[in-house]
């Protein structure tokens, strides 16, 4: 008799087995295709673009930027599916001194699709080289701290090394930030520099360019076509002492690239 239940365990044992193993095979099937979409690409729907060129508020007091980001996603990857939506993001910044600022960001985004979700917090601090609009050469130093979800950032936590280089001539400007993305507890620092010229073309009227890459961690950068290269044509007006506006529409260079981008930057100084 007991001889009996072992077989039949044993029989119930070998029938059950490839049904397990089929069921776990499907399990890693159905794993890889939600995955596949955010495997190897760092850059997650949108962000903020946005070139630092060391200008913060008077010593005392704020300002206050209101970013609007529109975009229609590429394929993130062979296997990505396009993501497309807009992004909100108020940015308050109150300078302690003529030299630092500290700056708070929040995000809203939502896709075309309905789905609404929040995109966490920056915590920025601005060192910067005082009066940098009456400088031929200026620049500073940022160090950013941020807490988001997945959607934006392969680490819940991270920080951002940003060194500003400012460099004006006459009516032209070229911006420098040469950023190093540093994930907490996961992964290596990204290098994901950033760069933008201006001319002034009226008194107060500026066009220019802006380039946004991504070329992977520092130790084993990405093959270019999984690089992120996002290229803008920006105009900025300022419509009074203490409102500004900045316009700009991005396409994407590479597949890991959003592949249109729209963005309006709203500047107000209290």
């Amino acid at each position: 008799m007991v001889e009996r239940a072992q077989n039949r365990a044993s029989l119930r044992r070998r029938a059950s087995s490839p049904r397990a193993a089929a069921a776990a095979r499907r399990l890693a099937l159905l794993a890889s295709a939600l995955l596949a979409p955010w495997a190897g690409a760092r850059a997650r729907v949108f962000d903020e673009f946005q070139v630092y060129d060391g200008r913060i508020a008077e010593p005392g007091g704020f300002d206050y930027d209101q970013h609007f980001v529109l975009g229609r996603r590429g394929r993130i990857d062979e296997n990505g599916a396009p993501r497309n939506g807009l992004l909100v993001m108020p940015e308050v910044g109150y300078a302690t001194t003529a030299w630092h600022e500290i700056t708070v960001l929040l995000t809203v985004a939502r896709e075309f699709s309905g789905d609404v979700f929040g995109g966490g917090f920056k915590v920025r601090n601005t060192f910067v080289v005082p009066k940098a609009d009456e400088r031929p050469v200026a620049g500073g130093f940022d160090v950013e701290i941020r807490h988001q979800s997945t959607r934006f950032s392969d680490a819940n936590w991270a920080m951002t090394l940003r060194p500003i280089i400012d460099l004006r001539t006459g009516p032209w400007q070229l911006i420098l930030n040469p950023n190093l993305e540093i994930p907490f507890g996961r992964g290596s620092p990204v290098f994901a520099p950033a760069a933008r010229g201006v001319r002034q073309v009226a008194r107060t009227v500026w066009i220019g360019v802006e380039h946004y890459m991504d070329f992977g961690r520092v130790d084993r950068w990405e093959a270019t076509r999984r690089q992120g290269h996002q290229l803008f044509a920006t105009a900025d007006v300022k419509v009074s002492d203490r409102l500004a506006v900045h316009t700009g529409v991005g396409h994407g260079l590479t597949r890991n690239s959003d592949r249109w981008v729209g963005k309006v930057i709203l500047r107000i100084d209290f």
